[in-house]
């Protein structure tokens, strides 16, 4: 975690709350926080930043689904980017979709070189939020990958040092979003509003947590179209990832306070873009 975050960076159980740092914290040559505490000056809870991530879940926490455990395993986390999703998009969408294509349509549609901060929520390896880092440059600002699990943000934090990216890495769940209301000039998700479970609730946080002039730039899934496609989703639904049909989608994410700005359709993969 470094620095930049702790202006954005609230308490899950106060949003309106920014945590501070706590004394005798730990730094790394690059100016990371690798160790130390976060302190909610409201209602003094403490969450532990250890090994340059911050965790506002706390030990104690479970996953509530199936897909959610494998996500908190870490062979899965050392094999997602390197056996799956290099090749998800295309398996899904049918089509070549390799991380050439995807990662600029996502940035292009985000425009981080806007600067201000870019927070990638549920980012498991940190695909997006180092595109968006990249993209950024030398621009004002700084971006954040968000996730529950603490295997997959040790594997995203890994990647990111390995490239010289300064990211910050918060372990928290989508439907509390530890980040500051309108904070955001750029959100991104890929894939994983299907795995979040309490979807209205998460895309209430989007709302949220989105500037006034921000940007989301999301990937989704929804329900397939085949019969073989849509027997394999209805056995994944037992695992807890859930296929809505695009109405639905859209239907929600206008309840939730976001309006679609634009939205494109490849078989299954939904690429969508949201403001407030």
């Amino acid at each position: 975690m470094y620095p930049e975050a702790l202006a954005y960076v609230t308490c899950p159980r106060d949003p309106e709350a920014t945590l501070r740092l706590a004394s005798r914290a730990r730094w790394s040559a690059d100016g990371e926080i690798i160790s130390g505490r976060l302190r909610c000056p409201m209602c003094g809870t403490r969450y532990r930043i250890d090994g340059g991530v911050a965790d506002l879940i706390g030990p104690l926490a479970m996953p509530a689904t199936l897909v959610q455990l494998l996500n908190d395993l870490p062979p899965t986390a050392w094999g997602y980017e390197r056996a799956w999703r290099p090749h998800a998009l295309t398996l899904l969408a049918g089509e070549p979709f390799a991380y050439e294509r995807e990662l600029p349509l996502i940035v292009g549609l985000a425009a981080p070189e806007r600067g201000g901060l870019c927070v990638d929520v549920a980012c498991s390896n940190g695909l997006y939020a180092r595109a968006l880092a990249r993209a950024q440059g030398g621009v004002s600002g700084h971006v954040i990958g968000v996730d529950h699990a603490l295997p997959m943000l040790k594997q995203a934090r890994a990647y990111a040092r390995a490239e010289g990216l300064r990211i910050s890495f918060v372990r928290a769940k989508a439907q509390a979003l530890p980040i500051a209301a309108s904070a955001a000039a750029v959100l991104t998700m890929g894939g994983a509003l299907n795995e979040l479970g309490a979807l209205d609730v998460a895309l209430r946080e989007l709302r949220r947590t989105l500037a006034p002039a921000g940007r989301c730039a999301m990937m989704s899934l929804s329900r397939a179209a085949t019969v073989p496609g849509r027997l394999l989703q209805g056995s994944l639904r037992l695992a807890g990832v859930v296929f809505p049909t695009l109405e639905e989608l859209n239907r929600r994410t206008t309840l939730a306070g976001l309006r679609l700005r634009a939205q494109w359709r490849y078989q299954v993969v939904v690429v969508s873009v949201l403001t407030r």
